[in-house]
């Protein structure tokens, strides 16, 4: 499953906005984008995903947020990488900016995946040696490639 979520990531590797809500809108915005989600969906999306972010930060600390929605419309898990070197001052539980955004789009229907995908990212996001080479990364290639170095070696 890790695999599959790898080969399909939609990468961003600079976000152009810096504040919380713009960035994650920015980030649907490409998703609805790259997988031809209407108007309605997207707005759905955006609002389940900011209803979640007001129940708690999704900022897990070590410059690292993991936003995460669940949706009838949502067919398959998909994963989005997405970067910014300024930071987002995301109210994160350690207080800092946040670098790294993992967002996970899951449907409704499969909790168990969804789980498994946010275990994975944790254990990502404390290793430190993924959390500096995320950020000098070049491109979406090797990006993925670390993804894949990462996920073996530190897959639950």
């Amino acid at each position: 499953m890790i695999k599959e979520l790898i080969d399909t990531a939609i990468i961003i590797e600079e976000l152009e906005n810096s504040e919380k809500s713009a960035a994650l809108r920015e980030i649907l915005a490409v998703v609805g984008e790259q997988v031809g989600m209407g108007d309605k969906e997207l707005t759905s999306l955006t609002r389940r995903l900011f209803k979640r972010e007001r129940l708690g930060s999704t900022g897990i600390g070590n410059g690292v947020a993991v936003p995460h929605v669940k949706g009838k419309t949502i067919d398959h898990m998909r994963l989005v990488l997405a970067r910014s070197s300024a930071g987002i001052e995301y109210q994160a539980i350690d207080g800092q900016d946040v670098k790294t955004i993992f967002l996970i789009l899951a449907p409704e229907g499969e909790a168990e995946k969804h789980l498994q995908a946010l275990r994975w990212i944790s254990i990502l996001a404390r290793d430190a040696d993924f959390r500096r080479f995320v950020l000098v990364a070049k491109g979406p290639d090797e990006i993925r490639d670390l993804l894949f170095e990462m996920g073996e070696r530190l897959a639950p």
